[in-house]
C-alpha cells in the first residue's frame, strides 16, 4: 500500500468526527453492490456505540509528531486504526488484520509503560515517525491513497478487527513485548540480537517463504551525486568513498559517505529507502541500490501473515508463529502487569 505522507489533520477533531467517519463506512458498505463487497471481503458490521464505549476506547495515548513539533492525544483504538491504516493491505484477510490488531495493541501499551526518549522528552507515549516507532496514517490520507469507497471499507474492516480482539495483548514474563512489525520480509526475519544486539526469545528468525517469492520484495531506485548530497547532507563530488558494513544477516549496519559515517538505517530513512538490507552499483556520478524487503524485518511480516491467514490460519497461530514463547493476556492498563522489568 503506498505510503502517504504523515499529517494529521483529522484528529483535531476527536472522537466525533471518527463516529461519524465510521458511520459513513457502514453506510458505504451497506450502498456498495455486492460485488465490491466480496472483493473487500466484508466482515460483519462493527457496533458504533460499542466502537467508541470499548475498553480501548477509554484509553487515551499520546503521539508526538517530529514534523510539526506537535502531540496529539487520542484513543487506543484510534491509534491502532491509523497504524493498521498506514500498515496492513486492504485486502488482507480478516484474521491477518486481527493479528496485527493485536500486535499494535502490545506495542502502544508496552510504550505507556515504557515510553522511548525522544517521546518522553516531549510528553508523549509515541512517535508517528516510522524510523522510531510504527507508522500511522489518517482516514482522510487513506483516502488519498486508495480511494474514498475502497478505504470506507477497510476502516470498518480494521474496526472489525480491533473490536474482534479487544483488550488481547502478546506478553512474556507478564510483561507486553516488543511487537514489531514489517510490511514484507527479505525471506526471513530477523532475530532481536542480530538488528537490537539483544538476544529477545520471542524475536528468533521466522522463514517466510510467500515473501521471499513476491515481486514486492525487492526495489530499485539510482541517485545522482546531487541527489545523494540533498539527501544525505555531504559534498561528494564522485562515489568513490562510498563504503558499506554489514552483519550478520545481511542487513547494512553503517555507510561510509566522504567524512560522515551515518547508520545502514539512517541512510536508509534519509534516502526513503523502504529497508535498510540492500545492495548497490556505483558509477562515478551515481549509485544504483535494491532493496530487500519493506521494514525493519522484525517480530510479524504483515505480508506472510496474510498469506498464512487465506490458507487458514487463525489470528492466534499466526501471532503464535511470529512471536514464539510470548503468551496471549488480557490488558492491564495501570496494573502490575506494565510495571516491573521490561523483559
Amino acid at each position: 500500500m503506498p505510503q502517504p505522507t504523515p499529517h494529521h489533520p483529522s484528529r483535531a477533531n476527536g472522537p466525533l468526527q471518527f463516529a461519524v467517519r465510521v458511520t459513513l463506512a457502514f453506510i458505504a458498505m451497506i450502498l456498495l453492490p455486492i460485488g465490491i463487497a466480496k472483493l473487500f471481503q466484508r466482515s460483519p458490521m462493527p457496533n458504533i456505540g460499542a466502537w467508541i464505549q470499548s475498553p480501548d476506547a477509554t484509553i487515551d495515548i499520546r503521539v508526538y509528531d517530529p514534523s510539526l513539533n506537535q502531540v496529539s492525544t487520542l484513543p487506543l483504538n484510534s491509534y491502532i486504526l491509523e497504524v493498521m491504516s498506514a500498515e496492513c493491505s486492504p485486502d488482507a484477510p480478516l484474521a491477518s488484520l486481527e493479528a496485527a490488531a493485536v500486535a499494535t495493541r502490545t506495542y502502544a501499551e508496552r510504550a505507556i509503560a515504557n515510553p522511548a526518549a525522544l517521546a518522553r522528552k516531549h510528553g508523549a507515549e509515541l512517535t508517528d515517525d516510522p524510523a522510531l516507532d510504527l507508522p500511522v496514517a489518517t482516514e482522510d490520507e487513506l483516502e488519498s491513497a486508495i480511494g474514498t469507497s475502497r478505504a470506507l471499507a477497510f476502516i470498518t474492516r480494521i474496526q472489525t478487527a480491533i473490536e474482534m480482539t479487544g483488550g488481547r495483548i502478546l506478553t512474556f514474563n507478564q510483561q507486553p513485548i516488543l511487537a514489531f512489525m514489517c510490511a514484507i520480509s527479505t525471506g526471513r526475519t530477523r532475530t532481536g540480537l542480530a538488528a537490537l544486539g539483544q538476544d529477545i526469545p520471542y524475536l528468533q528468525a521466522v522463514a517466510c517463504p510467500d515473501d521471499e517469492e513476491s515481486p514486492s520484495d525487492t526495489a530499485t531506485n539510482t541517485f545522482s551525486i546531487a541527489a545523494l548530497n540533498q539527501a544525505l547532507g555531504t559534498h561528494i563530488t564522485t562515489t568513490a568513498s562510498l563504503q558499506v558494513q554489514r552483519g550478520a544477516d545481511g542487513f547494512v549496519t553503517a555507510v561510509r559517505i566522504g567524512d560522515k559515517t551515518l547508520s545502514g538505517q539512517t541512510f536508509a530513512n534519509l534516502l526513503q529507502l523502504p529497508s535498510s538490507d540492500f545492495v548497490w552499483h556505483l558509477t562515478p556520478q551515481s549509485v544504483t541500490i535494491t532493496t530487500y524487503g519493506r521494514g525493519n524485518d522484525l517480530g510479524m511480516s504483515l505480508h506472510e501473515a496474510s498469506l498464512l491467514a487465506a490458507k487458514g490460519w487463525t489470528w492466534q497461530a499466526i501471532l503464535a508463529h511470529f512471536y514464539p514463547g510470548a503468551k496471549l493476556s488480557q490488558t492491564a492498563i495501570g496494573s502490575s502487569l506494565l510495571s516491573g522489568s521490561n523483559r
